[in-house]
């Protein structure tokens, strides 16, 4: 910053400090030289009137030093204007920012902002009954301000325009207000609880003008969608289970059909710490099982493990044929076959073509016992139609079975224990083998179940 930027900077706050010291709020007619304050608003009046900062920023330099000047003149002497209106503190505003936008020296520009907050504070004492107003044109000037922006002071400043104001608070209060927020949470500066309070005090004023048509209804509605898009980063860790209620069942309610939405609603409001059981999850909990049930039978795999269990043992065995088909991984097929096993020996009765199925599935999955439980299980069944002594020899192929079955798996260790037990008594006797030349370890073919044992016998 230059020596003469410097000076300019200090003289216009030192100025104004002065100014306000005295009288602030002195209007011309409590001064004597009422004229001249008169006469220097009607010269710059004219150049500022109707105008936007940045049509007084594209004034000529001469026009613009001019109205500056004679502005200067006027607020020196009568800062309140006629007593009437704020004429003098919202010219002086527009100056200032007009001023800012043409420096590119960053130091000069923050200075420039302080004075504009000193103007608003100036004009809010001298006419309260208009802070509702100005309360919020003042945060969000500076938000906008060097040296302000992503401050607890910005962020104060948006807390007290939305107390004061109320349902009548401004759509421009809304970005400003998330990205602040946002901002000094991260920042470790404020807590969850300031961030919900003061959003859901924005999202109240905001909801009031739309559901009411304010004039601005759209500006509210862009607005807060802006503000809730930049809430959106730090809502899980900020929000519990009524604000994702309200911010989602809304949009569940208009699109009940599409199971993406349904499925991250619903696994979004889980995580969030709702509860299954919620009466007003009633209707969304309902479509999501049915739409995910749609979902997971498009699966053969699991389509087959509902249909086994709904009884219905054709689809069961063509959707496990098909997830069969479409899997590489041994250790699904391994599943699915012992499934597919299970329904050709218990519902079917097709034990050949069940035993295949689980020597199978015990192939693709070493140290499982329960094909071999099956196997067992199939021996059995299939011995039913064998004469006598070759249902004995069957039980020896059973128990094998179950033996094999329990060495290398623990988890069937006691289920295959009381099959054997069970099945001991049912071993040939001695004296049957003795008729038949039979000798105990000799291998004999078990005919009627395709099976070869070395016999034993129980006593």
């Amino acid at each position: 910053m230059t020596i003469q930027k410097n000076l300019a900077v200090l003289l216009a706050i030192l100025f104004l400090g002065t100014a306000s010291l005295s009288a602030q709020c002195t209007n011309w007619e409590e001064i004597a030289n009422k004229g001249e304050a008169e006469d220097a608003h009607v010269v710059y009046r004219p150049y500022l009137k109707d105008k936007t900062a940045a049509d007084v920023e594209a004034l000529a330099e001469s026009d613009f030093n001019l109205a500056f000047s004679n502005w200067e003149k006027a607020y020196t002497l009568a800062p309140a204007a006629d007593g009437q209106r704020p004429t003098h503190y919202i010219d002086g505003i527009i100056l200032y920012k007009a001023k800012t936008a043409k420096t590119e020296d960053t130091e000069q520009k923050a200075e420039y902002s302080k004075v504009i907050m000193k103007l608003y504070d100036e004009y809010l004492e001298c006419y309260p009954d208009d802070s509702k107003l100005i309360l919020g044109r003042k945060a969000f000037d500076m938000f906008y301000s060097h040296g302000y922006g992503y401050t607890l002071e910005t962020l104060e400043a948006l807390q007290a325009a939305m107390e004061a104001a109320g349902n009548e608070s401004e759509y421009i209060l809304l970005d400003p207000l998330g990205l602040t927020l946002v901002y000094l949470y991260q920042d470790g500066q404020i807590d969850k609880a300031t961030v919900r309070d003061l959003y859901t005090k924005a999202v109240e004023f905001a909801d009031h003008n739309i559901e009411n048509d304010h004039y601005y209804k759209d500006y509210y509605v862009s607005g807060k969608a802006n503000m809730d898009a930049k809430i959106g980063e730090i809502a899980s860790e900020v929000f519990d289970c009524d604000y994702f209620k309200g911010d989602l069942l809304p949009t569940f309610a208009e699109h009940k059909e599409d199971w993406e939405t349904v499925n991250y609603i619903w696994n979004k409001l889980m995580a969030q710490g709702c509860e299954e059981t919620d009466p007003e999850l009633a209707e969304l909990k309902a479509t999501y099982d049915e739409l995910a049930l749609t979902e997971r039978m498009k699966d053969p795999c699991f389509a087959g493990s509902v249909y086994q269990k709904e009884g219905d043992y054709d689809k069961a065995l063509a959707s496990y044929q098909e997830c069969i088909d479409s899997t590489e991984d041994p250790e699904i097929k391994a599943q699915i076959l012992f499934s597919m096993a299970s329904i050709l020996t218990w519902q079917k009765g097709q034990y050949g073509e069940a035993n295949a199925k689980a020597r199978e599935a015990a192939s693709l999955k070493s140290g499982w016992g329960k094909p071999y439980m099956l196997m067992g299980d199939i021996i059995s069944k299939r011995a039913t139609a064998c004469d006598d002594w070759n249902r004995r020899l069957a039980a020896i192929a059973a128990i094998d079975k179950y033996s094999y079955a329990r060495s290398i798996d623990a988890d069937v260790a006691s289920d295959a224990g009381t099959r054997i037990s069970r099945l001991t008594a049912a071993l040939p006797g001695r004296e049957d083998g003795f008729m038949r030349k039979v000798s105990e370890g000799q291998s004999v073919t078990v005919s009627c179940i395709g099976e070869t044992v070395k016999v034993r016998f129980r006593d």
